[in-house]
């Protein structure tokens, strides 16, 4: 990855299957992280907070600890955007939501066809129309 344009037609094919072989490899570690970090927010998400009780939200972050699990940097950062969204701080509840996996669409695909009655009208018949109006 020296910043050159790769050129897979002017490779060998064993190097074409060697660069597909590690890109395949390299896919599948990022499929499976984005996995682990939707199953972990999905857990937190499921856990009670308790019986009815109110709790202090800052007490969220010792749960692991109390079952004796030493958590990850990235539960960490999951637990304490939780925190913060439960606080109120929309941009975490943003991320919480988008993050498990039900992120929103950001664009809509609309397709029709539009009849404009106007349309192959010369601008002097324009003119006369809205003159006539």
């Amino acid at each position: 990855m020296d910043g050159k344009k790769y050129q897979f037609d002017k490779m060998t094919p064993e190097r074409r299957a060697e660069c597909g072989r590690k890109g395949g490899i390299a896919s599948g570690e990022v499929r499976r992280e984005k996995k682990a970090m939707k199953e972990t927010i999905a857990s937190v998400l499921r856990m009670p907070i308790k019986n009815g009780k109110s709790v202090d939200i800052e007490s969220l972050r010792s749960f692991a600890a109390l079952r004796g699990k030493n958590i990850s940097v990235q539960e960490a950062i999951i637990i304490a955007q939780i925190q913060r969204a439960m606080k109120g701080d929309t941009r975490a509840a943003e991320f919480i939501r988008d993050s498990s996996g039900n992120k929103l669409k950001e664009a809509v695909k609309i397709d029709a066809n539009i009849n404009n009655p106007f349309e192959g009208l010369s601008t002097e018949e324009l003119r006369k129309l809205i003159e006539d109006a």
